[in-house]
């Protein structure tokens, strides 16, 4: 285990455990933990130093996000996006707006998230169809909407993509306040399966006016983005696995012998925990690739993304084997634990389009076309 991921696994346990299961049950972002995330700087842990943040980078990015995600999927998930959000302004924002927005993250603990898809864009998050940016002047006037905005109302910022006539990549990224006029939230909408207190719900954006200081000059949120969600189901495969094993070992039988001691139940755990283990492997392997070359670890850190994804589908169904009868009815955190990991069949981008990127990547083709 490296120092940082110690650090954050002793504030997981501090500080995100005890409300895990209040922000499934109340589907309740978890404000409080990011208040102590601004206390303890974790929100500028991808800051350069030099700018006064941490310097961390992509390992860091990781190991911090698999220890959170190992108390809560949610926060894992939400404090990935802020990272991912807050380094595209740090590699691609003008000088002006990173500095107001790094001073405003070190400062005052305001955090940010990406606002991508779009109800008709399915896997494609990248290619906005329905959300559209014209310039006027210095001026950028957006309209459209988004499905699902992770941290929805809470984020101080978020990153939207917008489809313009101005680039001839035909999107651009802008730096948009939640407090912006023409900046509604659908929160009525929200009613996910797992990761519930994530809050992704539709945003709409209706003459949204910007700056051209808060566009992004083409950003790449793809590697961070990925490395993250390969962490967070990491980090989750491993709760399910001190899980499984817990309840096996205190469950017992009136004849004395216990749970664990059942040989089926012992290969079950053996999977989970092998899961865990090559899904954290393979991410620390992809990330320490990234800290070297980040664009010729790409096929790794989307193969850490799918195999994390595939691991943990596979373990939460044998967790809720191994809990039996009793999972099913809320025991312990085994459905918790299923409905949060099914979450990563369908975040984008889908499994699928993992397999086509992987392949595109190795054969020398575009990933996005």
């Amino acid at each position: 285990m490296t120092k940082i991921f110690d650090q954050a696994s002793q504030f997981a346990s501090q500080y995100i455990e005890p409300v895990a299961d209040k922000l499934d049950k109340e589907k309740a972002f978890p404000e409080e933990v990011f208040d102590k995330l601004h206390q303890e700087k974790y929100l500028e842990l991808l800051i350069p130093k030099e700018l006064g943040g941490q310097g961390g980078d992509i390992v860091d990015h990781t190991e911090v996000i698999r220890a959170f995600s190992a108390k809560s999927a949610t926060v894992g998930l939400t404090y990935m996006m802020h990272n991912v959000a807050l380094n595209a302004v740090v590699q691609s924002g003008e000088e002006a707006t990173k500095q107001k927005i790094i001073k405003e993250v070190i400062e005052d603990g305001k955090f940010l998230a990406l606002a991508y898809s779009e109800p008709t864009g399915g896997v494609e998050f990248y290619k906005p169809d329905t959300t559209q940016a014209v310039k006027d002047g210095n001026k950028w006037t957006i309209n459209g909407s988004k499905s699902m905005v992770t941290s929805a109302t809470f984020a101080d910022y978020y990153i939207v993509i917008a489809k313009t006539i101005e680039s001839e990549e035909d999107a651009e990224n802008f730096l948009v306040a939640k407090d912006a006029d023409g900046v509604n939230f659908k929160m009525e909408l929200w009613n996910g399966l797992g990761m519930r207190g994530n809050v992704s719900c539709p945003m709409d954006l209706k003459d949204v006016v910007v700056s051209d200081q808060d566009r992004l000059e083409d950003p790449d949120i793809v590697p961070l983005f990925l490395a993250g969600l390969a962490a967070v189901y990491s980090g989750l495969n491993m709760a399910i696995a001190q899980e499984a094993i817990s309840h096996a070992m205190d469950r017992q039988y009136p004849d004395g012998h216990k749970l664990s001691e059942v040989d089926t139940i012992k290969s079950h755990i053996s999977k989970i925990y092998s899961n865990a283990v090559s899904a954290a492997a393979v991410t620390k392997d992809a990330v320490y690739d990234g800290r070297e070359d980040l664009e010729a670890a790409i096929p790794k850190i989307l193969a850490a993304r799918l195999v994390a994804t595939e691991n943990v589908n596979e373990s939460a169904n044998l967790g809720m084997r191994i809990g039996g009868g009793r999972a099913y009815t809320g025991y312990k955190n085994f459905e918790l634990y299923l409905r949060d990991a099914l979450a990563g069949q369908v975040m984008a981008p889908s499994l699928d389009m993992l397999y086509q990127w992987i392949g595109a990547a190795l054969t020398d083709q575009d990933m996005i076309q």
